[in-house]
């Protein structure tokens, strides 16, 4: 049976949104416009549709917009206990890309929570009270981390990258990970967990690569884990992708490699 409304019009939408001007991401010029949504899908943009809606917005003298994506954020921390994202959820943000430049708090042993958390007060001048009250840390794998952050209340959508400092962390150890390329079992281990979080639902991975005087460094002044990262670290790691056929790599590097870049 047609669900119908009071004149006997059809019901084919849940809502219209209605005489807006429309901003749609696709580079061509704003207009004025209706939209149509159902079952939480865009149904129909502009024109006039075969049926009415259950409910109508008013959108006049107003913006309709998709929400928008940030792909570069660091509310790995934040997210916990600001919902929102503050302040990118106040300007239309709707997904956040979590986990950028190799930062963030998975894979991390229980013994460097700590460090770890002290990274990001000067990386991203995130207080250490904060993070020490707002993270329950009932994670340790990336899995959990994953199952963690779904359970966590959100006005954000979220999609997360392997950081890969902490990958490389968790299975080598802070000094040697700074030191020294990876080893081939410790490579092996490093595809074998960015494939399971993968499977959790990683988008891909992520490295800063800003070489030894780095401008974004740890806490002690030290590069970042990934600043010195070599060709053949990475590479071990996008073979992951290329296999898999699916997923992202976010890489920061550094200013005066331009020859170097592109030739890796």
């Amino acid at each position: 049976m047609t669900d119908r409304d009071h004149d006997n019009t059809t019901i084919e939408y849940d809502l219209h949104i209605a005489g807006g001007t429309i901003v749609d991401g696709t580079r061509v010029p704003r207009y004025r416009g209706d939209v149509w949504i159902k079952d939480g899908v865009i149904a129909q943009l502009g024109g006039r549709a075969p049926g009415a809606a259950r409910t109508t917005i008013d959108a006049s003298g107003k913006i309709v917009a998709p929400g928008f994506v940030d792909l570069h954020t660091h509310y790995d921390a934040q997210i916990r206990w600001d919902p929102w994202c503050t302040i990118s959820g106040w300007h239309g943000v709707t997904s956040v890309v979590l986990g950028n430049c190799g930062f963030g708090f998975a894979p991390v042993k229980p013994d460097f929570r700590e460090r770890s958390m002290l990274t990001m007060t000067r990386t991203e001048a995130i207080p250490f009270a904060s993070m020490e009250v707002g993270m329950d840390w009932d994670w340790e794998t990336i899995p959990e981390y994953l199952d963690s952050l779904d359970r966590a209340p959100k006005g954000v959508n979220c999609i997360q990258y392997m950081p890969t400092a902490s990958l490389m962390t968790y299975v080598m150890g802070l000094e040697a990970a700074k030191s020294r390329p990876a080893t081939d079992a410790e490579r092996a281990e490093m595809q074998r967990l960015l494939n399971e979080g993968m499977d959790a639902g990683l988008c891909g991975f992520s490295i800063q690569r800003l070489g030894p005087d780095s401008v974004q460094a740890d806490f002690d002044g030290s590069p970042m884990v990934t600043d010195t990262m070599c060709d053949e670290d990475i590479l071990c790691l996008a073979a992951v992708l290329r296999e898999r056929d699916e997923g992202f790599i976010q890489i920061t590097q550094a200013a005066g490699r331009i020859k170097e870049d592109l030739a890796f």
